[in-house]
């Protein structure tokens, strides 16, 4: 059946492409002629005139057999067609018999309407014609009322949508516009609701846009009601998930928009084409820390808006089990968001964190004053426990750059500080500053908020309970409260309004909120700028006594600091308070809290030995050689960071040469004693300072305390014997000594003139130091020690005079016991000192002339305090014996210390 259109001898299906291309050769060599109209065209007769001339048989079968495949080819090619076009013939058929079977109908129904208007013509009357065409009437005017009415309520759409939304009732409005759009496409065949339709269209794409900036100022201040509907309406429209799509949009917006208004009043131009980081370069330093928390404030209320929206889908918006299709779609949208909204308080954090570090790297931090740059860490303390609180991020990227710039702004600043206490040592008068006797670095207003750390009697919980706080800088339960309640109060609050406060003091910077504290109410004023603090036992007593003049003081406890201490001690508090909110850098802070008090020690220490007269072998005992030549081997050397720090100059003002003020004693005791004072202070913050620090550092606080804290007294015998070998003049009572007779037969029963002397040099001496007491508050401690020192003085002056004896029989060593004698009783009812030191100094020497021959020899071997001079003076005396005396004067002259 197949090949049923197929010209005679042609199989469609055998052809190849060789056959098809031959055919399409055939049908080009045909002559156009040929398809011409038959009836204009005769195509035998053109056949015959075209006959080959003269006939030929091969000619004429060789045209045939041309004429015949031509046939073949066109016959072939013409069924080809028609088979292709079979389908469309049959269909149109089809569509033929259709047409004439409706026709059909169309006549009968015709007949038969013709048969019955006959019908009706012939029986009913004309009034009944006229009640029909009335019906007929009433219909369509009701027909068309009803399509005004629905006009009426089309045109009225946008106002009453726009109605609507003024009144928030974003859910009535869509609702009535989708019903609004059903309802025109309802009616299309008018063609002004057909326009109507596109005006619908249009307002429901403004309603949308409405809907977008309504949901868009959801981002600045979450309005849970707004929100509701909001949802509600987004629902309606199918556009749920979108809508939380762009929420996240006008999110990531609004935390640009809000960090660039909180710069812009900061600013003296505003360029809209300026970036942000331009924009944070040109805010000058002394508004940057005021620009810092108002950009926090705004960034904070962006979060807080994200935050109750979390919140609000968790409650609200719950998955519900089910097997129906629906609501497994509903639930699986619901989680999407969930994880959206999820996801967006860490990516909002982040864009937050960005923000208030581009600003920090480009504010110039270095330049900020030292309390406003405490204020900035406490405002980005906030922010990081808000973003705990937020997110539960630990804020690495920001607690980073925070240690970093801290660490580089400390160094500084203590560059600042030690030009600054080298200025202050230079020029210090090195007078007592008025504080009570009961003051420590607990009254002065930087180490308010560290009260509750160093209090003695604070127990190992407390203690514990301390360092927890101090090196944690993740918040606290109470802090996560205290936050927390920032997030979900309705009001425009931030935790960051403490720092509004003109009044706002570092403790309520770093604490929750300003502690009470159980103490007076005179805490409230530093001590230090008191000027009762004279008690009644602070006045001293005098004596007429001839024989001695009693201690200037009875007083058992004082302090004695001067404004540079208190400098010092300030600089302490202030560099505790950045290692309080960074522990991580606590170290740092109290190495260069340590090198303050090296360099006040060094300084002191080099004024006042400056004029040291007299061998100080036996007045620096070894670990105070090695603390002052460590801190030697610091001054004037670079550090890694390039600082390096100078030796303060010998100041000029002092004057250390009178000898009224006994060469300057009241500035020596005034300097070593503040010294001394501040090594306690540094004490009794240690237990504090090693709460704060890691346990393998500890090592190195317990060194700084047990090799320099520990060493500070021993700075009492080299200054105070500056002035206590200058109370006797040496050379004076050498001269008187060295008239005296010791070569004497018998003993004397009075002690030498010299002995006189010496007493009325060292009344003197008391009665001046006495005068200083009135400018000094002098405690036992340090009277002792100043009279320790004129003893250690005259005892080896007595030595010295001793040893310049040339000749000496029993009768003048009796003389030598009964002068020391005399002279340390009368000095002991001046001084006061029970008993008096260094005298064994004096006396071991004396008896060293009755030794026998092989104790002295031990005596010169063993004794190393005594120089050669001495000991060999003594072996000249003592050995009769020739022999003997070369003997131990090779020893003495063959030890290695010379004395």
């Amino acid at each position: 059946m197949e090949n049923r259109h197929a010209p005679p001898g042609v199989n469609t299906r055998s052809q190849t492409a060789a056959q098809s291309a031959a055919d399409l050769e055939v049908l080009r060599e045909i002559e156009h002629v040929y398809f011409s109209s038959p009836s204009e065209f005769d195509a035998a007769r053109y056949a015959l005139e075209h006959a080959p001339s003269p006939p030929d048989c091969d000619a004429i079968e060789a045209m045939f057999s041309k004429l015949k495949r031509q046939q073949q080819v066109v016959s072939g090619k013409a069924l080809h067609l028609i088979s292709q076009q079979r389908d469309n013939c049959d269909r149109e058929f089809a569509e033929i018999q259709n047409i004439r079977a409706q026709l059909t109908n169309t006549l009968e129904t015709c007949s038969k309407a013709r048969e019955r208007l006959k019908t009706a013509s012939n029986h009913l009357t004309i009034s009944t014609f006229v009640i029909l065409a009335n019906v007929r009437k009433r219909q369509i005017i009701k027909s068309v009322l009803k399509s005004l009415q629905l006009l009426q309520n089309l045109r009225s759409v946008e106002t009453d949508v726009a109605e609507l939304l003024n009144k928030k009732e974003y859910y009535e409005a869509i609702d009535l516009i989708l019903k609004s759009k059903k309802a025109a496409a309802a009616h299309k065949e008018y063609t002004c609701i057909a326009d109507l339709a596109t005006r619908l269209q249009d307002t429901l794409d403004m309603t949308e846009e409405k809907l977008d900036s309504v949901l868009a100022s959801i981002c600045y201040n979450f309005d849970e009601d707004v929100f509701k509907k909001l949802k509600k309406a987004y629902d309606l429209l199918g556009k749920t998930q979108a809508a939380m799509e762009q929420l996240h949009m006008h999110y990531s917006s609004a935390v640009n928009e809000s960090a660039l208004e909180a710069i812009k009043p900061y600013l003296n131009e505003v360029s809209l084409e300026k970036k942000f980081q331009e924009m944070c370069q040109s805010v000058p330093t002394t508004k940057a820390p005021v620009c810092l928390l108002n950009l926090c404030e705004k960034l904070f209320l962006v979060m807080r808006s994200y935050y109750l929206l979390v919140n609000w889908h968790a409650k609200n918006e719950e998955s519900v089990p089910s097997s129906n299709v629906f609501d497994i779609e509903k639930n699986v949208s619901r989680e999407y968001i969930k994880q959206k909204l999820k996801a967006g308080l860490i990516r909002i954090w982040h864009d937050v964190q960005a923000k208030v570090s581009t600003f920090l790297k480009s504010s110039g931090l270095e330049d900020y004053p030292f309390e406003k740059f405490i204020q900035m860490l406490g405002i980005l303390r906030k922010l990081t426990q808000v973003a705990e609180i937020f997110c539960g991020d630990k804020s690495d990227l920001l607690q980073d750059f925070i240690k970093t710039q801290s660490v580089s702004y400390i160094k500084n600043y203590h560059r600042g500080r030690m030009e600054e206490l080298k200025l202050f040592l230079e020029n210090e008068g090195w007078e007592q500053c008025p504080v009570k006797s009961t003051f420590n670095l607990q009254n002065l207003q930087e180490f308010k908020q560290f009260k509750k750390y160093l209090n003695p009697v604070k127990s190992e919980a407390s203690i514990a309970k301390a360092q927890s706080d101090a090196t944690s800088s993740a918040p606290s339960q109470d802090d996560s409260v205290y936050i927390s309640k920032y997030f979900t109060e309705k009001t425009s609050r931030t935790p960051f309004e403490i720092f509004r406060n003109e009044n706002v003091t570092n403790d309520d910077i770093f604490g929750i909120e300003p502690e009470s504290e159980g103490s007076d109410e005179s805490d409230d004023e530093p001590d230090e700028l008191r000027r009762d603090f004279v008690d009644d036992t602070y006045r001293h007593e005098y004596s007429t006594t001839n024989d001695y003049i009693p201690s200037p003081s009875k007083v058992k406890e004082s302090v004695i600091v001067t404004n540079t201490t208190l400098s010092v001690l300030r600089n302490c508090g202030q560099y505790l308070q950045i290692s309080r909110y960074l522990p991580q850098i606590s170290l740092e802070v109290i190495m260069l809290m340590n090198q303050l008090f090296d360099y006040y020690f060094y300084a002191v220490h080099l004024f006042f030995t400056s004029d040291l007269e007299v061998s100080s072998s036996t007045l620096y005992s070894a670990k105070l050689n090695s603390v002052l030549k460590r801190i030697s081997n610091t001054i004037n050397v670079s550090t890694e960071d390039g600082a390096s720090f100078e030796c303060p100059s010998i100041p000029n003002h002092l004057d250390m040469e009178s000898d009224e003020n006994l060469h300057g004693l009241s500035e020596r005791i005034v300097g070593v004693e503040s010294v001394i004072f501040l090594a306690k202070q540094y004490e009794l913050l240690h237990p504090y300072l090693e709460s704060i620090v890691a346990q393998h550092q500890r090592m190195i606080l317990e060194h700084f305390r047990d090799n320099t804290l520990a060493v500070v007294s021993d700075l009492r015998m080299p200054v105070y014997m500056c002035s206590a070998s200058k109370a006797v003049d040496a050379r004076s009572a050498l001269i008187a000594m060295s008239q005296v007779r010791w070569d004497v037969k018998n003993v004397a029963v009075e002690h030498s003139p010299y002995v006189d002397m010496i007493i009325r040099k060292i009344q003197v001496f008391a009665l001046r130091l006495e005068n200083i007491s009135s400018r000094v508050t002098l405690n036992l401690e340090v009277i002792n020690s100043i009279w320790a020192m004129v003893s250690k003085f005259i005892v080896h002056l007595l030595v010295e005079g001793f040893s310049n004896a040339t000749k000496c029989s029993n009768g003048g060593r009796g003389l030598m016991q009964l002068d020391y004698r005399q002279l340390f009783v009368k000095f002991e009812k001046i001084s006061r000192l029970k008993p008096v030191p260094y005298q064994d100094y004096v006396d071991k020497y004396v008896k060293a002339y009755y030794l026998p021959r092989n104790e002295l020899e031990a005596f010169v071997k063993e004794k190393n305090e005594y120089s050669n001079k001495h000991l060999i003076a003594l072996v000249s005396c003592a050995c009769e014996n020739k022999r003997d005396r070369q003997a131990l004067s090779a020893i003495i002259e063959s030890k290695d210390g010379t004395g």
